[in-house]
């Protein structure tokens, strides 16, 4: 059986992990393994803009998912439309093999994902 397809941009929640960090410049800047988050992690981390500042993976819910549209992520769908590739190598990425984005579009996920940011609202 395969394994669940993870989602590479979920919320910070407990029993997420965090895949990656923002940097200063907005890329991602991803770990290796993953660490798994509980509520003392959120309360290190700071329990406001965790979406702006992290990047966090957990199991892709599909249909439970305001992003998931006919049978496909939307978001790294959207993404590949309308961001140009962002990196001329492949980033090292501990989900790659189980990442939802890589097995919908393959490599042009993984070429943009460093500068997708979860909450990029403006504050």
């Amino acid at each position: 059986m395969d394994k669940q397809l993870q989602c590479p941009s979920t919320a910070a929640t407990v029993g997420a992990r965090l895949l990656g960090v923002v940097g200063e410049d907005g890329r991602v800047g991803y770990i290796s393994p993953t660490i798994v988050i509980d509520d003392v992690l959120i309360e290190r981390m700071g329990s406001t803009g965790l979406e702006k500042r992290f990047r966090f993976t957990g199991p892709c819910v599909e249909d439970g998912c305001p992003n998931w549209a006919r049978g496909r992520c939307g978001v790294i769908d959207e993404f590949v439309e309308e961001i140009p590739p962002q990196a001329e190598a492949l980033p090292h990425c501990a989900i790659r093999k189980t990442c939802r984005w890589f097995s919908q579009v393959g490599t042009q996920a993984c070429v943009r994902c460093p500068v997708l940011v979860t909450d990029s609202r403006i504050d």
